[in-house]
């Protein structure tokens, strides 16, 4: 039975919190809630912090013997007090995880009866010693509530508690399928575990005891037909049927997932999906949709083919979990993700052993979506200096609570739980004891500090810092405000509407607003500078593919919680001049020239290397790599044929020319010919 719908619900007090669970108690004058939903999406409760009382009313009569009744809550946002006509029923505390409360003995003899649930949403002001795991959300918005649905499910004298299903290898010739259920009895009972797959029955008996009981099994399935990367191959996907049976044959409890068959290998970065080894081409999401309720398999589908067209293979979903229909759509599309767990920035050392519990929610409940590929622990965990490009190596050796305590044991909690897939215990960290071969680094060069081919250099002296990069970038404004520039350059910097301060004193400290005639060519130069940044550091981490590069993550692909931010997709779904930068960058075959506008000015002269990066399975023979240089009015042309490896960035030459001190501008073209592929770049130098 769904319980979705219209609820109603009032801002908690101490005099309402005594009645408001009973049955008999007068909600006619309370406002109408959506459920699912969030109460910042209500008109009555937009500003509200919480807690919230819901209640709704539903009829039922009591349950048969041996049937039991459950209520599912698919996700409360954040905790959840719960009650059944007067009588407390349980608590919940997760927002990404359904939990299942046990009604069958609190039902009333009655026909009728009454949910009533006490929602609490606590908002963390201390940035650094945070109490809830809610990652980025409740920040500015407080998303609060009934925000996924809820439902009565009746099953037999067995049910399941929790229910795992991993693909832990696959192969053309096997796959194996690893199967953790917790399930509950009232009695000592012999009960049939079933698992219906592609054909196969797989049955076996185990003897319960009363209460809670764990079982494992596996289940082998031969010649699968194995889930791939977009890129790779098909996204086969096969449903899954879990039974519990007592040993009369009568079903009990049945669950249904989706799997897909495929085999995951990382080392020092280096990523292999079912053997093939892959460079990871991939974007930060922090926010699909400021009201996760709304998020929907189409919204989600339509977000990663977005993605798709911007020539990325891997999503990191940065701090938080997100709707579960993006996973079903990422499965669908063959996108990879990187999962976070909702963990961003400092927490308190009160939160380790639920950290932990989370940690096997998210397996249990998102670990059978191939499209996931790895767990990380915990995003940038020390605190940000806006100040600086890189963290201290230095500073980052000493022990925290954050990185050494909680992190690590996030990480084995996530890798006990599910050893098929890499777990990773945090982001934003240089090489450091005791993992330093899991690093990936937060390098913010052209944005914090300097300039975005100042990352050419860090990498050539640490080049074990590029091993992955998971966040790089920078902000835009977006061409959808319209500051009043009437006293330019002095306007209202709350009208910028971003996440911080601190961006804010970036943006006027990269773009001081008096070297701009008026806020739109400012916010243009916003817009084209982060163009420029994403481009020029996506090639140097290509140039480095597998040297020692396994990939990377920019910041950030869609954030629509504000109108300046670091997407490449603005909060009105329209795309920036940087998504065509990124798919440019990011496309199967590019042909790059290192960074060479600083030894114009310094040295008069352009020296750069030319390389062509490819992605693809198979090889590009007899190409044709050209390069125009253009100084002022003369152009030199240089030509070289040969045959470009798959899945390779190979050094195709040199290009060494001098510059005149009057030289204003300096074109380069290059050009890549073949009978099956095409591919061009151009960089401009110009000394004004």
């Amino acid at each position: 039975m769904k319980l979705s719908g219209v609820w109603r619900a009032h801002c908690a007090d101490d005099t309402l919190r005594r009645d408001f669970p009973l049955i008999d108690f007068d909600d006619a004058n309370w406002p109408e809630v959506p459920v699912p939903g969030h109460w910042s999406a209500t008109d009555e409760f937009k500003d509200a912090t919480g807690p919230l009382f819901y209640r709704t009313r539903f009829e039922l009569d009591k349950p048969k013997s041996e049937q039991r009744l459950w209520l599912d809550l698919d996700g409360i946002f954040s905790q959840g007090d719960v009650w059944v006509d007067g009588s407390f029923l349980g608590v919940t505390e997760g927002y990404f995880f359904p939990h299942s409360l046990e009604l069958t003995k609190t039902l009333k003899n009655q026909k009728e009866h009454l949910l009533a649930i006490e929602v609490t949403s606590p908002v963390d002001t201390d940035g650094n010693d945070k109490r809830s795991l809610n990652g980025f959300h409740n920040k500015d918005l407080n998303l609060g509530g009934i925000w996924q649905p809820v439902r009565l499910r009746s099953t037999g004298p067995v049910a399941f508690r929790h229910l795992r299903a991993v693909c832990v290898d696959a192969n053309p010739t096997v796959a194996t399928l690893s199967v953790r259920a917790v399930v509950e009895t009232s009695n000592p009972c012999l009960t049939i575990f079933k698992t219906k797959i592609l054909g196969i029955d797989h049955r076996h008996r185990q003897p319960l005891a009363a209460g809670e009981n764990r079982v494992e099994w596996t289940v082998r399935i031969p010649r699968p037909q194995l889930w791939w990367p977009h890129e790779l191959g098909a996204q086969p996907l096969v449903d899954a049927e879990f039974t519990l049976a007592t040993e009369a044959g009568e079903v009990s409890d049945v669950r249904k997932k989706q799997i897909g068959f495929r085999a995951i290998r990382m080392k020092n970065h280096q990523w292999f999906i079912n053997g093939e080894k892959i460079f990871l081409r991939g974007s930060n999401i922090d926010s699909l949709d400021r009201n996760l309720a709304e998020i929907t398999y189409e919204s989600a589908l339509a977000n990663i083919q977005k993605g798709i067209e911007a020539n990325l293979n891997l999503i990191r979903i940065a701090g938080h979990v997100t709707h579960p229909s993006f996973y079903a759509a990422a499965d669908k599309a063959g996108m990879l993700i990187w999962q976070d767990m909702p963990l961003k920035g400092g927490y308190h050392n009160s939160v380790r052993d639920q950290a932990m519990r989370q940690a096997r929610e998210l397996v249990d409940n998102f670990g059978h979506h191939p499209s996931i590929i790895v767990w990380c622990g915990h995003d940038n965990p020390d605190p940000i200096d806006v100040n600086q490009a890189a963290p201290s190596l230095f500073e980052q050796q000493k022990p925290t609570w954050n990185r050494s305590i909680l992190d690590q044991s996030i990480r084995r909690s996530l890798h006990r739980q599910d050893p098929s897939r890499p777990a990773i215990a945090n982001t934003g960290t240089l090489p450091s004891l005791p993992r330093p071969q899991e690093t990936n680094s937060h390098l913010w060069f052209g944005w914090h500090e300097g300039k975005a081919t100042d990352l050419a250099i860090y990498l050539d002296q640490q080049p074990w810092v590029g091993k992955f990069v998971s966040a790089f970038g920078s902000h835009s404004v977006s061409e959808e405000l319209d500051i009043n520039s009437d006293q330019w350059p002095v306007f209202d910097f709350s009208e910028l509407n971003t996440e911080n301060e601190d961006i804010v004193d970036l943006l006027l400290k990269v773009f001081p607003p008096e070297m701009f005639p008026d806020f739109k060519s400012w916010s243009a130069a916003t817009r084209a500078h982060q163009a420029h940044l994403l481009k020029t550091q996506i090639e140097i981490l290509r140039r480095r593919k597998y040297r020692p590069g396994g990939g990377f993550t920019f910041d950030s692909f869609i954030d629509d919680r504000y109108k300046t931010t670091s997407g490449i997709i603005d909060q009105s779904g329209a795309t920036t001049p940087a998504f065509d930068a990124v798919a440019q960058a990011c496309a199967e075959t590019i042909i790059i020239a290192d960074p060479f506008f600083d030894l114009i000015s310094k040295e008069k002269v352009v020296a750069t290397n030319v390389t062509v990066v490819h992605d693809g399975r198979q090889p590009i023979n007899d190409a044709l790599i050209t390069s125009h240089l253009t100084i002022e009015d003369e152009t030199y042309t240089d030509k070289w044929r040969g045959d470009i490896a798959s899945d390779t960035a190979q050094h195709i030459g040199r290009i060494e020319y001098p510059v005149l001190d009057h030289a204003k501008t300096v074109h380069l073209v290059l050009e890549l010919e073949s009978e099956k592929t095409q591919a061009d770049n151009r960089y401009t130098y110009s000394r004004e």
